[in-house]
Formats: C-alpha cells, sequence, structure tokens
C-alpha cells in the first residue's frame, strides 16, 4: 500500500511538474540547444546562427498575434524616433525594389529637396556601395544618420546617372501633414499619434476657427496609429472633462485601466466629420469609435483596420527589446475593436474573426443608436474610397501608374503655380499608350491564373490546339484590360493629379487638390452643410 502510495505521489509530481509552465520553457530550450549544438557540428554549410535565432524568435512571438514582436537595436530606434517625431535623414520617402531605392516622395525644405532629388529618382548606390548587394532594411538604413553628416548617392534620373552628395538635417516627422480652409469647413490630415499628434492637431483647430472655420473634417484615412494618451487628449478637445475614452483589460489586473478626458473642452458644439477608410487602426479607431460612441461626429468612409490590442515594450539584453501585447481595449459603448480573435483558432491553427463569437451583439451610443462587434470601427456612412478592382490595384502596386507620372512629368512643362495646373482631357489616352509602349502589362488576378495554367500546359506540351486557346484567351483579356482602364478613368485621374501636384506644389498643393477632386471629401462638406442631415443621423 505504502508502495503504490509512493508511485501515486510521484506520478502528481511529475504531473505538476509537467504542467508548470516554466518547466515547459526549460525542457524547450534544453531541446532546442541541442537541436543548434548538432546544427553546428554536423550541417553541410555554414550558417549564420545570429540570423537565424533572430528570425526565429520574432516568428515565434509573431505566430501568437501579429503585434507582439522582437526589435533589434536599430528596430527600436526607429519605433522611437516615429514616436517621438523626428530623425537625422534626408527628407524623402522611398519604396525598396531588388535593384534600387526609388523615391516616392521629396518633402518640401528638406535637404533632398534643396539638393535638387526629385520624386521617381532612383538610388542605385549608398556610398559607393550598390543598393542591389544589400538588404532592403540596411540599404534603407543608410540613409539615416546624424544631423550634418554626409551620404553620398549614385541616382539613376530618366535614364541618366548623377552624383549627389547631401547633409544630413533634423527631419521632422508633423502628425499633421495638412489644412485647409473651404468657406467655413476647416480640413485637417493628419497621419500618425506620435508625441506631436494632440499639440499640432490643437494648434490646426484653433487657427481654422481663427480664420473662420464653423464646422470641421478630420481625416484619418490610412493612419496606423500610435500612443495611446495622445488619442485620448484629441477625443478630450471635442467632450468635457471627466468622460470615459478607452478602458484596456489584460490578464492581470494591473494592465486594466480606465482612460478618461482630464481637461476642459475646445469646442463641444462645433460639427465634425471623421473620414476614416480600412488602413485606419489603433488609435485611430479609438478617436472615431469614441466620437462615434458619444454621438460627437459622423463617421464617414470605409469600416477601419480592427486593431484593438494594446502593447507594451520590455527591454532584453544585449540592446534588444520585445513588444508584447497586454491587454485589449474598449471604447465607451463597451465595443471591442479587435477584427482577428488570436484566441478562437480554426482546426488548422489559424486565428478566426471576432465576429464569429460576437453575433447580434449591440451597443448603444449616446443617443440611442446601435452599433455593433463586428471588426473595426463601421461608419455612420459607409463609403469606399478608390475601385475594388483588382487590374486597376495591380496598375497602382507595381508602380506602373506612378511611372508613367514620372515619364508625363519630364516631357510636360511644370506650371507656375496652383491655379495654372490642369490635366489635358485626353490623358488617359496618354496613359494606355505609354502602358503598350513600355511593355508594362497590369494583369487582374484571373488573368494572372490564366497565364500561370498557360504556362504550366506548355511545361506539360499540351496540344497545340490548347494552348492556342489559352493564347486567345489572354488577348482577348489585354483587350478588356484597355477597357476596364478606361472604365475607371475618373479614378486614374484623380490619382494622377494627385501624384502630380505633390510633385509639382508639395503638400500644399496636394491637401488644395484632395479639398476639390476626393469625393470623400465632397460628401463630408455636404453632410456638414446640411445641418437636418448632419442631426438625423446622430440621432439628435
Amino acid at each position: 500500500m505504502k508502495r503504490v502510495l509512493i508511485i501515486i505521489l510521484f506520478f502528481n509530481f511529475f504531473t505538476a511538474l509537467s504542467q508548470n509552465p516554466y518547466f515547459e520553457i526549460a525542457k524547450q530550450m534544453e531541446i532546442y540547444n541541442e537541436v543548434l549544438k548538432t546544427l553546428s557540428t554536423n550541417y553541410i554549410d555554414e550558417i549564420n546562427f545570429g540570423d537565424l535565432m533572430q528570425k526565429n524568435t520574432k516568428r515565434t512571438l509573431n505566430s501568437l498575434d501579429r503585434f507582439t514582436t522582437f526589435y533589434d537595436e536599430q528596430g527600436i530606434l526607429d519605433q522611437r524616433m516615429r514616436q517621438q517625431g523626428h530623425f537625422g535623414g534626408l527628407g524623402i520617402s522611398i519604396k525598396a525594389t531588388d535593384s534600387a531605392l526609388i523615391i516616392m516622395n521629396v518633402f518640401k525644405d528638406t535637404p533632398a529637396q534643396k539638393e535638387g532629388l526629385v520624386t521617381g529618382d532612383k538610388i542605385i548606390a549608398i556610398n559607393g556601395e550598390k543598393v542591389a548587394s544589400m538588404e532592403r532594411k540596411v540599404a534603407s538604413g543608410l540613409l539615416r544618420g546624424p544631423k550634418g553628416s554626409t551620404v553620398k548617392l549614385t541616382i539613376k534620373r530618366n535614364g541618366k546617372m548623377l552624383k549627389k552628395e547631401i547633409h544630413r538635417d533634423d527631419i521632422a516627422l508633423d502628425a499633421v501633414t495638412g489644412t485647409s480652409l473651404d468657406r467655413d469647413i476647416g480640413y485637417i490630415r493628419f497621419v500618425k499619434f506620435n508625441q506631436k499628434a494632440s499639440s499640432q492637431v490643437k494648434k490646426a483647430i484653433l487657427d481654422l476657427k481663427e480664420k473662420g472655420a464653423k464646422k470641421i473634417i478630420i481625416d484619418v484615412r490610412g493612419n496606423p496609429g500610435g500612443l495611446l494618451n495622445e488619442v485620448v487628449k484629441i477625443v478630450n478637445f471635442f467632450i468635457p472633462k471627466g468622460k470615459t475614452v478607452v478602458t484596456t483589460k489584460g490578464r492581470f489586473e494591473k494592465y486594466n485601466k480606465t482612460y478618461a478626458t482630464k481637461n476642459e473642452s475646445l469646442d463641444e458644439e462645433i460639427p465634425l466629420v471623421i473620414l476614416v477608410n480600412n488602413r485606419s487602426a489603433s488609435a485611430s479607431e479609438i478617436l472615431s469609435g469614441a466620437l462615434q460612441d458619444y454621438d460627437r461626429a459622423v463617421i464617414l468612409g470605409d469600416t477601419t483596420y480592427g486593431k484593438g490590442l494594446v502593447q507594451r515594450t520590455y527591454k532584453l539584453k544585449y540592446g534588444t527589446y520585445m513588444k508584447q501585447t497586454i491587454s485589449k481595449y474598449f471604447i465607451p459603448s463597451g465595443r471591442l475593436i479587435q477584427k482577428i480573435d488570436y484566441w478562437h483558432r480554426d482546426k488548422n491553427g489559424k486565428p478566426t474573426l471576432l465576429k464569429d463569437h460576437e453575433k447580434g451583439k449591440e451597443y448603444l451610443t449616446t443617443n440611442g443608436r446601435k452599433v455593433y462587434n463586428l471588426g473595426g470601427v463601421i461608419p455612420d456612412i459607409v463609403m469606399e474610397e478608390g475601385v475594388d478592382d483588382s487590374l486597376i490595384k495591380d496598375l497602382v502596386t507595381n508602380n506602373y501608374l506612378f511611372d508613367f507620372v514620372t515619364d508625363y512629368y519630364y516631357k510636360n512643362p511644370i506650371p507656375k503655380d496652383y491655379d495654372n495646373f490642369s490635366l489635358p482631357e485626353d490623358i488617359i489616352d496618354q496613359l494606355i499608350n505609354y502602358l503598350e509602349k513600355s511593355g508594362k502589362s497590369p494583369e487582374s488576378a484571373a488573368e494572372k491564373l490564366l497565364k500561370k495554367a498557360y504556362e504550366r500546359a506548355k511545361k506539360e506540351n499540351q496540344p497545340q490546339k490548347i494552348l492556342n486557346r489559352y493564347k486567345n484567351m489572354l488577348e482577348d483579356y489585354h483587350a478588356t484590360d484597355i477597357e476596364i482602364i478606361k472604365k475607371n478613368s475618373d479614378y486614374l485621374t484623380y490619382l494622377i493629379g494627385m501624384d502630380l501636384v505633390q510633385r509639382y506644389f508639395y503638400t500644399p498643393g496636394k491637401i488644395n487638390y484632395k479639398m476639390q477632386q476626393d469625393k470623400l471629401i465632397q460628401k463630408a462638406k455636404e453632410i456638414l452643410r446640411n445641418e437636418k442631415e448632419y442631426n438625423r443621423i446622430l440621432n439628435k
């Protein structure tokens, strides 16, 4: 009996031990160390263990949720620069390709603009080293550096090679990128919730009101979010002191917190429209969601991204950091904005959608309007921007449209000022001719699948009559592609105009163009000029 009791005790001890998370961590680390040791002594080729293990660490953390991640020293510096709103650099935005860094935008009054860099330039080499031989992250990182330091660039422009030596300066990452006034309607565009956000938004509101603004449009389309305390301050500009803006709830009590407004408001009555899209995330969703819950603003646009998770950064050894999700955030009505449910996974281990577990659950705004937990903030008026056509998306994402604008820029005179800017009536015909002459062929999703099928059929030596049918279908698709481009001429003309005024007149020109041509802004102005409709939407 005593022996049986001892066996049971040992069994219970080892069962408890195996269920202890720290025992499991130690066990798996021991196995992992053995795997690495065996690789180091037996693998056929030399292994960069630092790179391998860092990738594995990131992959492990990202498997929990996409916002839990690992930063090396450069990564944490980049994050801090985004939060602080400044860094040492040139004043350009870039897109990396295998052979070059393409300058997508040059900002006014920066070293890049003063030294004559222009949108469309391709950076081929940095300090004598070819970009093609570097990792993309390394190449883009070389453009940054302390204020006053120098970087040497080899530029390819319109078929010619140029050399540039540029002194870096302190580049301000402003939160507010532009304001405008159309009669009594003010417009504020801001793109991030960094440490400058609340002060710059406040200044923009006061400046517009001083100039005569009686109504405000706030544009956070494409705004990825940022600092939580900044969005609380901005919400506070429009609602009174002591109101809950967001509540965070986590597994541990210490991460449960309610963030409320602390100051007197700037204006609790001025009519507001908030513009959002599917790339408005995190703090942007708190801003739009909280003001929707208090019936303080009309939300217009597309359903937002759906990030309702809070992260905290922890310092690790050797200058590295880990950012991990610690809680979920809930806006005043009680809604969780998170779209992807990482904690309920399907049989294949993939995350599900929150709405699958929240069907039919209703929440109420202050004025009694029904709102839902379906992932992201659903606007009061849903109005998608752009077009939902895979061919047009391919035209944009593959830089074919960007390349056309660059070609147009060099072949046509620069207008003297914004008032003299206009696009020719045949601009879409010029685009189609450019695509055909340059051999750039945007493809729809179906066309790409057909092309793959054709290539597979050739590889398998299918009969010629089958191959001919594939070729005929591809030719039919190409003819249809032209029709699709013409069908979407209004949208493409808008994009071409946006790119050109940005190159000619920088951000002020772009904001003026948006105020006149952007369909969502036009709809927002229409709502704000119809007091009865505005109040009806908010159930006032």
